[in-house]
């Protein structure tokens, strides 16, 4: 690579930090941001001025400190560019089209069951251009791309009882990322869901003075995102803080199986669980926007639900803070936000009963983005790729390229 190569990569790299920090601090000036990345202030003023002319920052008033000229601040130019990010999930699709604050514009759910891969491609590219129309002319010429978040290894659903063996075998099979890439005429980025929702409440989310946190996020199954020192930390397969396979001892549930000494925590804190927990007791929902209607009921089961997933989950924290030294855990879920307050209260009671001798117990937080977090996540992916490299794995048949059996 040459020289020049080399500045063109810097120089994007720097910019994608400044946009970072601008985004974390709200507002700043260009002093703030030297001290704060780091540069030089006439290093930090070439991105800074570079990034206004792009359309990516924007002045957003004056301060005056002391004696001597007030300095700009500068903020992120919400229309500098529009996403759309898709939380392709195992149960709905959900779509937001998001400017660069991260402002929701427009977001529409489709609920679907058992679906292939060429039904979701065909209603992936119809929601897409229905989605464009809500931008003016001036505004689709700043249209950067559309990012999926999405869980790894789709075939794997037959597993769990989420797909048939022959649609599941379907997902195996395709290339999923090309075959999209033939319908959608714009570019498409993917990450893995729950890493995607940790990275939008790095970005986006009420929680931006965190720098070092495991994120877990409780839906259908469960999954996290690890962010450390500031960054999102993928792992070499795009995978890391897989949680679902966590081993955590069994669960005390009359409607699960015990088979041995341990299981994995994809069999207790997960939506899927809490619903086959109420089916066994002949409460019939099928997705959890439908808890509502039978909660008042039911308290009792869906009480017993969260306390067997509470225990579960601070299992799943204390094996973690073992080999990670993290501030803080923040838990979000496509529950009702009730639910999720009381559930994240009853993880904290009972992490403040274990003894900390030689142990830093994390603080516990609700994440603030809730059940658009990984669809957020997923907005972010275009963004930053318009003036930073992108490094996502692009799937195979569900499953990242480096896994994927030969």
């Amino acid at each position: 690579m040459g020289q020049g190569s080399n500045s063109s990569t810097l120089r994007q790299y720097n910019e994608r930090v400044v946009i970072s920090a601008v985004r974390k601090m709200a507002v700043a000036s260009k002093p703030d941001l030297a001290r704060h990345i780091g540069l030089t202030l006439q290093s930090l003023t070439r991105i800074v001025d570079a990034l206004e002319e792009k359309g990516l920052l924007e002045k957003s008033g004056r301060r005056t400190v002391g004696i001597g000229q007030p300095s700009n601040l500068y903020q992120i130019k919400a229309d500098g560019l529009f996403s759309i990010g898709i939380k392709l999930g195992r149960q709905n699709i959900k779509y937001v089209l998001s400017d660069f604050a991260g402002k929701i514009i427009e977001k529409t759910l489709h609920r679907y069951k058992e679906p292939t891969p060429e039904q979701l491609v065909t209603l992936l590219h119809s929601r897409v251009e229905q989605l464009l129309t809500k931008l003016a002319p001036v505004q689709r010429e700043r249209f950067v791309g559309v990012g999926i978040a999405m869980p790894w290894f789709l075939g794997n659903w037959e597993a769990q009882g989420e797909m048939a063996p022959e649609i599941a075998q379907q997902w195996v099979n395709i290339d999923f990322a090309k075959l999209l890439e033939e319908k959608l005429p714009y570019r498409i980025f993917f990450e893995n869901d729950c890493s995607a929702a940790a990275a939008a409440e790095l970005y986006f989310g009420e929680l931006k003075a965190l720098n070092n946190f495991l994120y877990i996020y409780i839906d259908t199954f469960v999954g996290g995102g690890l962010v450390l020192n500031g960054s999102l930390e993928k792992g070499i397969h795009s995978n890391a803080a897989n949680l679902a396979t966590l081993p955590v001892p069994p669960s005390k549930l009359d409607s699960q199986r015990h088979t041995g000494n341990w299981d994995t925590l994809v069999n207790r804190a997960t939506i899927a669980t809490l619903l086959k927990h109420l089916r066994y007791h002949q409460v019939n929902i099928d997705n959890i926007a439908d808890l509502a209607e039978v909660i008042d009921d039911n308290r009792g089961l869906v009480h017993d639900w969260m306390q067997d997933c509470a225990e579960g989950i601070v299992f799943c924290i204390m094996s973690c803070v073992s080999f990670l030294d993290l501030e803080t855990v923040v838990i979000d879920a496509q529950l009702p936000p009730y639910l999720l307050i009381e559930l994240i209260s009853m993880i904290k009671r009972r992490l403040a009963a274990i003894p900390t001798v030689n142990l830093f117990i994390p603080s516990v937080q609700k994440g603030s983005l809730g059940e658009d977090a990984i669809a957020i996540g997923g907005a972010i992916l275009p963004l930053y790729s318009h003036f930073a490299p992108d490094r996502t794995v692009l799937l195979k048949g569900g499953v990242p390229d480096r896994l994927q059996q030969k």
